[in-house]
């Protein structure tokens, strides 16, 4: 009996840790079937990344940018991709889209007078994620754009605010991308955005245009490499 039970607490050890090693995405299968949001573009997630109204969009040529991406920041992306349960695809899609992986990049917004009047405008590195925004996501009021600029605090920073909108999001890889640069997950119905979520530029699909292509490239990478981690899309999809 003694023997069971260790036995049996070994495996659940097991389970557990296999588990957590995972992306928590409970509506893997939604995911997986058509669908969209407000009415727009439909797609689903499949095998080889996500396919938009029966198409897989990609960037032209071998997927350089995204392998660049991992091999630079490997470690910080799978230490904070576990840590917060965000598959690793949507964090270097999110490098990818707003960066191109330049991790010195500063955007000021409109409205911009100084880091310390207007930390609503100002997003530091790789994720350009605001600084107001790593505060709150991270709950610390002493961030500045000078930490945010070390890749490894900003891509904590910036997984974090994609784990705290997942349940918003469901981690869907589209409305991922359109709650990251718009702050939530909102109707536009702009005649030139297929997606029918509001993103910037506004009235256009750009934003999540883009962010597909590279979750998709990234897959494409996985798949010439063969070294996707297990908190990833391409992972769970191989192994549901």
């Amino acid at each position: 009996m003694a023997r069971t039970r260790a036995s049996a607490l070994r495996l659940q050890r097991r389970r557990t840790t296999a588990a957590s090693a995972r992306p928590r995405v409970s509506s893997l299968p939604a995911l997986m079937r058509p669908h969209s949001r407000f009415g727009g573009a439909t797609w689903r997630l499949t095998d080889m990344g996500v396919e938009v109204d029966g198409a897989l969009e990609v960037t032209a040529g071998e997927p350089l940018s995204a392998l660049r991406v991992w091999d630079a920041w490997r470690s910080s992306i799978q230490r904070w991709a576990q840590h917060y349960a965000v598959p690793v695809e949507l964090v270097m899609a999110t490098m990818l889209t707003e960066t191109n992986g330049n991790a010195s990049r500063v955007r000021l917004e409109p409205g911009y007078v100084s880091d310390d009047a207007t930390p609503h405008k100002v997003s530091p590195g790789l994720m350009q994620t605001l600084v107001s925004t790593a505060r709150h996501a991270l709950g610390r009021p002493g961030i500045d754009r000078a930490w945010l600029l070390e890749p490894d605090h900003l891509i904590e920073a910036g997984t974090a605010y994609i784990g705290g909108q997942s349940t918003a999001t469901q981690l869907d890889p589209p409305v991922v991308a359109c709650a990251y640069n718009a702050g939530g997950v909102y109707a536009n119905d702009a005649a030139g955005n297929r997606w029918r979520m509001r993103q910037y530029p506004i009235g256009t699909g750009e934003h999540a245009d883009r962010f597909v292509r590279w979750f998709n490239d990234c897959f494409r990478m996985f798949a010439q490499r063969g070294d996707a981690p297990a908190m990833s899309f391409y992972a769970a999809m191989r192994n549901p």
